[in-house]
């Protein structure tokens, strides 16, 4: 079966010629209003995202936001492709999350090969699952990314819950391991004030109620992610 492509972009004649290019080797849907993207993103079924910036209403970069906002996207390629061409901007939308930057002068063939090594890596990518561990003591955080990082786990850790659910907001973590809070705030009641809301994003999440250590730790989490690795 065919990979999914959705190109968003208000100019119908990019439209055209992109689905031309590329309708021999994947599927291909377009949309040309950012704003019905966003209200519509869950139906398209994509398996990439090339987004143009410069769209009425809704524009590219508040559309990007939007995605990031949802869960059911999380694992979405989100690939910009635009006029503009601004070293900073490319540097900031990889650094949020996009899976490329493409320009839209760029050829037929380099375009082709572009797409499928961005398919190439968000296939490997999604295959490594994230931990967001919130704790104050610095030394055991470090302990348990290094246990995890060994054991081929995506790993971000926070000291304080508002970072760590911010961090949430735009990255949609697999796995929240909670400890205490930077403030002194228990796992418990950091667990109670967000288990609502990360419950709607999918994130598993596992208080920590003494310190963890390896293995034990590694197989907590594959418990928790129900996994048989």
């Amino acid at each position: 079966m065919k990979k999914r492509i959705l190109i968003v972009d208000d100019d119908i004649m990019t439209l055209k010629i992109l689905k031309e290019y590329l309708e021999d080797t994947y599927d291909v849907v377009t949309e040309n209003a950012g704003y019905r993207f966003v209200e519509k993103m869950d139906s398209y079924n994509a398996d990439l995202i090339l987004l143009d910036i410069e769209m009425p209403v809704v524009n590219g970069l508040q559309a990007f936001d939007e995605i990031l906002k949802n869960p059911e996207l999380k694992d979405t390629p989100v690939v910009f492709f635009s006029g503009l061409s601004d070293p900073n901007l490319v540097r900031s939308l990889l650094a949020k999350g996009a899976a490329g930057y493409l320009t839209k002068a760029i050829p037929k063939e380099e375009l082709c090969v572009r797409l499928a090594k961005i398919f190439e890596e968000s296939q490997m990518r999604a295959s490594v699952k994230e931990v967001l561990i919130l704790d104050c003591d610095v030394a055991h955080l470090k302990m348990m990314r290094d246990s995890l990082l060994a054991n081929d786990y995506k790993v971000k850790v926070t000291k304080t819950t508002v970072e760590a659910f911010e961090y949430i907001k735009e990255h949609h973590p697999d796995l929240f391991i909670i400890g205490r809070d930077a403030s002194g705030v228990e796992p418990q009641q950091v667990y109670d004030s967000l288990a609502p809301t990360l419950r709607g994003k999918g994130v598993v999440m596992m208080i920590m109620e003494e310190a963890f250590f390896t293995p034990e730790l590694i197989d907590r989490v594959k418990k928790a992610l129900g996994e048989n690795r």
